[in-house]
């Protein structure tokens, strides 16, 4: 799976569903090199006010290793329904189930899932992302050392905070457990 920033979100009348074209030119997560469009698959998307829409998404393969990854885009969190902006508005406790507005999304156990979701990687979130520093970045041996959590400093300077990061661990390789 890898996931793109650059691309055209579309609805398409005939067909009711919205189509994510990506514009990103990616690369495989497992060895480097470039992938190709091989076609598109469906996937379900829950955004505002509990609206149920299917999204197809583009998938990739690998010209080198052969394998298929999904282009998912950052509006989406892997294995995941709802928009990233919902997820991230429940864990920055933005979004509750005591909000008029949101009371048709989601529910209160969807809420504690991804609150477990988040306790459960945190430690490998910023295990990984202060392993990226250091290898990819230069950043010295002091920051893998430190107890500093680039996960809550990240949290505290962006809106944006969660696709960020599952930009970087997704298209480096890894992955988070889903919950």
């Amino acid at each position: 799976m890898v996931i793109i920033t650059d691309g055209t979100l579309s609805f398409n009348e005939e067909m009711q569903v919205f189509l994510y074209v990506s514009h990103d030119i990616c690369h495989c997560p497992d060895c480097g090199m470039l992938l190709k469009h091989r076609d598109y698959k469906c996937r379900i998307m829950k955004t505002e006010g509990g609206n149920k829409h299917f999204i197809r998404i583009e998938r990739l393969k690998c010209e080198q290793c052969h394998r298929l990854h999904n282009a998912l885009p950052d509006i989406l969190v892997p294995y995941k329904h709802y928009t990233t902006e919902i997820i991230s508005g429940v864990l920055d406790e933005t979004v509750s189930s005591d909000d008029l507005d949101d009371e048709d999304y989601p529910c209160e156990e969807t809420m504690k899932c991804w609150h477990r979701w988040l306790i459960a990687n945190q430690e490998y979130i910023n295990g990984y992302m202060k392993s990226l520093g250091y290898r990819m970045l230069g950043f010295s041996e002091d920051l893998l050392n430190s107890k500093v959590s680039l996960l809550s400093q990240l949290r505290n300077s962006s809106e944006v905070w969660l696709e960020t990061i599952l930009r970087i661990i997704y298209n480096s390789g890894g992955y988070l457990v889903p919950v």
